[in-house]
C-alpha cells in the first residue's frame, strides 16, 4: 500500500510539472510595468545598466519594465510606485481583442460590402509566412499576410487626389492601435452617402488602410502567449523555430532607413529595441516603404500605445527640429485637443516627437517627413499597452474626430497644384516655400517634391503670404511671389517650367574683332537665351554684364581679364 501510494504521488507530481512546464512554454511574459514616483539620477543609472526599458514619462513619474528577478531587486531600493500592469492583468484584458483571423475575415467582408469604394490588397507575406514557405514547418501557424484597404471613389484607379494613410500594430504589444484604425475604416464606409463630409472626404481623398503591421508578433499578444512582445518574429538565432520571447524579432519602428543607427536603439537581437542587421532589413517595413513611395501622401497617423501624446516629426537626436513644426505642431494641438483621456479627464498632449522623453533613430515617423515630406504623426494611444477590453469602444471614440482632422486638413491652408512642362507632361520637382526650407537652426530633410504621375503636390502651412520656388535638373527655375495662403480653403497653384539646356561648344560661333568677342548660333524664334560669363578661371558663369535676355543669335562683349568664359542657355518658351 505504501508503494502504491508514493507511486501514485510522484505520478500527480509527475503531471503537474509536464503541465506546469506546458504553461511556461505557452506563457514566457513574466514582466510586470510600474509607475516610479519621483525617480533620481541613481535610479537612471539603474536602469540604464540592466538596459531596463522606460515606457512613458511624466513630470515626476516615469514607467518601467521590469521581470520577476529586477522586480525584487527593485522594492529594495524603497521608491514610491504603482503597479500599472501585470501578466494576469494583460491576459485578462486582452480578451475582445481582435485576433488575426477575426481581422481578415472583416475586411474581407468591407470589401463585399462596398466594392464600389473598398479595394482589398495584400502587400506581402510577414516574416514567418515566409519561413514556412522555405518549408520550416514551426511556423506553419504563422501564414499571415499585411493586408490593405484602399477607400474611394473610383477605387480601382489611380487618381489625381490627396493620399493619407492610417496604420496600426507596428509593435506587437500595442493591440488598441488594430481597433481604432478599424473603427475609423468601419465610420467612414458605413456613413458614405449618409453624411455629406464623408462622401466628400471619400470621394476627393485616397484614404489608406493598413491595420495590422506586425501579425507575427500580434499573434503572440493575442493567444496570451507572450503579451510584452514588441518586435517582428525575425529568427535572430537561426534555429528555425519561433522563440516566445526577446530572442526573436527585429523592431519594426527602428528599421527605417532614414538615420537607421544606434541612437534610441540597440545592437543586441535580445533587446526589445533590436534596429536589425541593416536598414529596411524586414519585410514589413519595406511593404510600408513601397507604398508611401507609390503614391502622393501628405500625411499619415500610426497609431501605437501607450502615454496619450499626439507626437509629430522629428525625434532622432536630441535637439533636432523639423522645417514645419510649427505647421504639425498646430495640427498636432487640434488633434490633441480633441481627444479625452482614459480616465475621462484633460486631453491627449501635443509633442514635438523630440520632446517625448526620449530619441530614437530608424522610426517610421521620422522616415516619412525626412525623406517623403509626409507630415507622419504618432498617437500614443490609453494609458497602457493592451487597455482592459471594456475601454476599447471609449478610446476609439475619443479618437475618431482626431482621426477626421487630419483627413480634412487638407481642404485648408495648403497651397497645391501641378507642375507639368511645356508639352503638358508631369515633372516631379522640387517646391521650395523660402519662409520654411531656408530657416535657419533646422535639420536638414528632403526637399518637398511633385509626384511624377502627375506632377501633384502639396504645401500645407499656416495663413499667411510666402515665396514659392520650383526647380527642376534641366528645367528653367521659377519664384512666385506673395503666393496668399488662406485660412478656410486651398490655394490653386499650378506651374509650367520651360526645358533648359546649355549649347554644346561645338554649336557657338566664336570670332574678335577690334577687341571685341562675338558669340553667334543658331536662332530658334520659340526660345529665350540667357548668356552667362565668368569672373574667375574656375568658370563661375554669370549673366551677362548687362543682366539681359539674349533675344537674338548674336551676342558681343569687350575682352578683358575677368571675361575669360562664356556659357550659352537656352530656354524653350512656354
Amino acid at each position: 500500500m505504501k508503494i502504491l501510494i508514493k507511486f501514485c504521488i510522484v505520478t500527480l507530481i509527475f503531471i503537474n510539472t509536464i503541465s506546469l512546464g506546458y504553461a511556461i512554454n505557452q506563457s514566457t511574459d513574466k514582466n510586470t510595468i510600474i509607475s516610479v514616483t519621483n525617480p533620481n539620477a541613481k535610479l537612471f543609472r539603474w536602469i540604464s545598466e540592466e538596459s531596463i526599458q522606460i515606457t512613458a514619462k511624466y513630470n515626476n513619474k516615469i514607467d518601467i519594465i521590469l521581470n520577476d528577478k529586477l522586480f525584487a531587486r527593485f522594492l529594495n531600493f524603497g521608491y514610491e510606485y504603482e503597479i500599472i500592469s501585470t501578466p494576469e492583468s494583460r491576459l485578462r484584458n486582452i480578451e475582445g481583442y481582435r485576433d488575426y483571423q477575426t481581422l481578415v475575415a472583416e475586411l474581407e467582408q468591407i470589401a463585399v460590402d462596398f466594392p464600389e469604394i473598398v479595394e482589398l490588397t495584400s502587400l506581402g507575406n510577414s516574416t514567418c509566412f515566409n519561413y514556412f514557405l522555405e518549408g520550416k514547418t514551426a511556423y506553419e501557424d504563422f501564414q499571415h499576410e499585411i493586408w490593405c484597404i484602399k477607400l474611394s471613389d473610383n477605387v480601382h484607379i489611380e487618381e489625381d487626389e490627396p493620399n493619407i494613410y492610417y496604420a496600426g500594430a507596428i509593435h506587437a504589444r500595442e493591440p488598441i492601435s488594430v481597433e481604432v484604425t478599424m473603427n475609423l475604416l468601419n465610420y467612414l464606409v458605413s456613413n458614405y452617402g449618409e453624411e455629406d463630409s464623408v462622401t466628400n472626404w471619400v470621394n476627393n481623398t485616397q484614404i489608406w488602410f493598413v491595420p495590422l503591421i506586425n501579425p507575427d508578433g500580434h499573434k503572440l499578444v493575442i493567444d496570451g502567449t507572450h503579451t510584452m512582445h514588441r518586435k517582428n518574429m525575425r529568427d535572430n538565432n537561426n534555429n528555425n523555430i519561433p522563440d516566445f520571447s526577446t530572442t526573436d524579432g527585429v523592431d519594426l519602428n527602428r528599421n527605417f532607413g532614414y538615420v537607421w543607427g544606434s541612437n534610441g536603439t540597440s545592437n543586441s537581437y535580445w533587446s526589445n529595441i533590436y534596429h536589425g542587421e541593416y536598414a529596411w532589413s524586414e519585410p514589413e517595413v519595406r511593404y510600408l516603404r513601397d507604398l508611401l513611395q507609390s503614391h502622393k501622401f501628405y500625411a499619415g497617423i500610426t497609431y501605437h500605445s501607450y502615454g496619450e501624446y499626439v507626437l509629430y516629426p522629428l525625434g532622432h537626436i536630441p535637439n533636432c527640429c523639423s522645417y514645419d513644426h510649427e505647421i504639425m505642431g498646430e495640427l498636432s494641438d487640434s488633434m490633441a485637443n480633441l481627444i479625452t483621456r482614459q480616465n475621462g479627464t484633460g486631453h491627449y498632449t501635443s509633442k514635438q516627437a523630440v520632446d517625448f522623453g526620449y530619441t530614437c533613430q530608424g522610426t517610421m515617423g521620422d522616415w516619412g517627413y525626412s525623406e517623403e515630406r509626409i507630415f507622419s504623426f504618432t498617437i500614443e494611444l490609453a494609458n497602457s499597452f493592451i487597455p482592459p477590453a471594456s475601454s476599447i469602444q471609449q478610446i476609439c471614440n475619443e479618437n475618431l474626430d482626431a482621426s477626421l482632422v487630419m483627413l480634412d486638413r487638407i481642404n485648408h491652408s495648403v497651397v497645391t497644384g501641378n507642375v507639368t512642362n511645356v508639352a503638358g507632361a508631369a515633372i516631379s520637382a522640387d517646391v521650395i516655400v523660402h519662409e520654411i526650407d531656408f530657416a535657419s537652426n533646422m535639420s536638414s530633410v528632403e526637399f518637398t517634391k511633385s509626384d511624377s504621375l502627375f506632377g501633384r503636390y502639396y504645401r500645407m502651412l499656416l495663413p499667411g503670404n510666402y515665396t514659392f520656388t520650383f526647380q527642376k535638373d534641366g528645367y528653367f527655375s521659377q519664384t512666385i511671389e506673395n503666393v496668399s495662403v488662406l485660412e478656410n480653403e486651398p490655394t490653386e497653384l499650378n506651374i509650367v517650367l520651360s526645358n533648359s539646356e546649355y549649347l554644346d561648344a561645338d554649336m557657338i560661333d566664336i570670332s574678335i574683332e577690334n577687341g571685341i568677342l562675338f558669340l553667334e548660333w543658331e536662332y530658334d524664334p520659340r526660345s529665350t537665351y540667357y548668356v552667362y560669363s565668368s569672373e574667375n578661371p574656375q568658370g563661375v558663369f554669370l549673366e551677362d554684364s548687362s543682366g539681359n535676355f539674349v533675344s537674338e543669335s548674336i551676342w558681343s562683349a569687350p575682352i578683358d581679364s575677368n571675361k575669360k568664359f562664356f556659357k550659352i542657355r537656352k530656354i524653350i518658351a512656354q
